[in-house]
């Protein structure tokens, strides 16, 4: 009693004039407490998965040699626009023309024998008729010719055969685009399986994104897409989702999806890393609040169950919610609360129910 008595002398004599002073809370009764509270209001709830992925052409070929030689000349250089058929590769050649030149050796060989067999032929089936030399002789010489004709004919396909390898020492652009990732220089040996350079078209680009699987089996082809380069995230492009593949692979538990895209001006760089927002689903007239004014439980990431506070005139009242999606700094209420009921945003954390409360300011309302 004393110790109370000590405290209300401390109170100043012009205050207790002015009735400004409470009396403190009896035993068992709850405290006011000082709320903001905000109506509760409906929105729409995007649901969406954010990607990174990266850009690469439509038509992008990796231009590698068909034989082990030696680069004598790179006639291209980095960033170089070509069309097709043009020269990006010159190989060191001796060996190739040594086997043309043999093959063709070979195949005048082959013609000088034919033709002799021919002129022999001729002959032995002009004695033949005449009765001077047995038949079994004559069918000596017809397969001697036939052996000189099939020469000639594997003869004239070795040449093909060498000079098809001689042509492999020029190495062509398949398609028309841009020359670029010049792995090899001049004097380097070129091997099959070893890139020399890399030609892509840049006026179609697509972007490979990986998805987790729990957002994968929620993408469907069409969906609306918006991308931005990593090194310029203020260049947004609306895309669509062109092509989702059919399996998810089993170490990254991920699934391929490819955004295809139109480049005509070249501000996409294939190769360049891209961040994608993937809308998987609209829900417009949900209920939302903020985040804050939502008190979570123990169980609220396996049931979704959640605690909020109203405000009933000078009285906070206790409500079971629950909670839905998250978006932002904002929360969907499943069930709970109703449209134009006043939230406790501020102060719910120390509200009981039944709280007597006292409204000192509005909360900002939903953007």
């Amino acid at each position: 009693m004393k110790t109370t008595t000590a405290l209300w002398w401390l109170v100043p004599l012009s205050a207790l004039a002015a009735g400004e002073v409470k009396e403190p809370p009896k035993a068992g009764e709850l405290a006011e407490r000082k709320v903001k509270v905000a109506p509760v209001e409906t929105g729409e709830v995007v649901e969406a998965v954010s990607l990174t992925g990266e850009l690469q052409g439509m038509r992008e070929v990796r231009v590698m040699a068909l034989l082990p030689e030696r680069i004598r000349s790179l006639p291209v250089q980095e960033g170089q626009k070509v069309k097709q058929g043009d020269i990006l590769c010159v190989l060191w050649g001796d060996l190739q023309t040594q086997g043309v030149d043999q093959a063709q050796a070979g195949l005048e060989a082959a013609i000088s024998a034919r033709d002799a067999a021919r002129d022999s032929l001729a002959r032995m089936r002009a004695l033949s008729q005449a009765g001077s030399i047995p038949k079994s002789q004559l069918e000596a010489i017809e397969a001697q010719s036939r052996t000189a004709e099939a020469q000639v004919r594997q003869a004239t396909a070795a040449v093909g055969a060498a000079s098809a390898q001689k042509q492999r020492t020029v190495i062509r652009s398949p398609i028309d685009g841009v020359a670029t990732q010049i792995a090899l220089r001049e004097g380097d040996l070129a091997s099959p399986g070893v890139p020399i350079m890399t030609v892509v078209n840049p006026r179609h680009l697509k972007a490979v994104l990986r998805v987790p699987e729990r957002h994968f089996l929620k993408l469907v082809e069409g969906l609306p897409v918006e991308l931005s380069p990593l090194a310029r995230p203020d260049q947004k492009v609306e895309a669509k989702v062109s092509l989702k593949s059919q399996v998810i692979d089993r170490m990254t538990r991920t699934g391929m999806v490819e955004v295809h895209l139109d480049n005509p001006d070249g501000a996409l760089v294939a190769g360049s890393a891209v961040r994608a927002k993937v809308v998987l689903n609209r829900r417009p007239g949900v209920v939302l609040v903020p985040a804050e004014a939502v008190l979570l439980t123990p169980q609220t990431d396996r049931t979704g169950e959640a605690v909020a506070f109203v405000a009933d005139g000078t009285k906070a009242l206790r409500r079971e919610v629950k909670v839905g999606a998250r978006q932002g700094g904002w929360l969907e209420i499943v069930s709970g609360l109703r449209p134009g009921e006043s939230l406790v945003v501020h102060g719910a954390h120390f509200l009981r129910d039944g709280n007597p409360i006292q409204v000192v300011a509005a909360a900002g309302a939903k953007p």
